[in-house]
């Protein structure tokens, strides 16, 4: 048989405001993760949502930084993250 067990309201609220700390503690670190994360050209295209042509431009241009490992160009995350807040308008 299921026992229940009574908790007082301030408690249950103070456990709740735990709770909601740790998730954003929580995701606070996995947001950290993906931005050191690498992607390929490919990867990268599809995060910035231009064409292979225009990501090409900004990597020759300097404009996203790369970097290159056997024959492969690798972009950071975090970098096309700024690259995306530099380019941020509001309307």
């Amino acid at each position: 048989m299921e026992s229940l067990t009574l908790i007082p309201t301030a408690n249950l609220d103070s456990f709740k405001a735990d709770l909601a700390e740790i998730k954003n503690l929580l995701q606070e670190k996995h947001n950290q993760a993906d931005l050191n994360k690498w992607y390929s050209k490919k990867e990268a295209r599809i995060k910035l949502k231009v064409c292979m042509k225009t990501l090409d431009n900004y990597l020759s241009k300097g404009v996203i930084p790369h970097s290159r490992f056997a024959g492969k160009i690798y972009v950071k995350a975090s970098d096309i993250e700024a690259h995306l807040e530099r380019n941020y308008m509001s309307h």
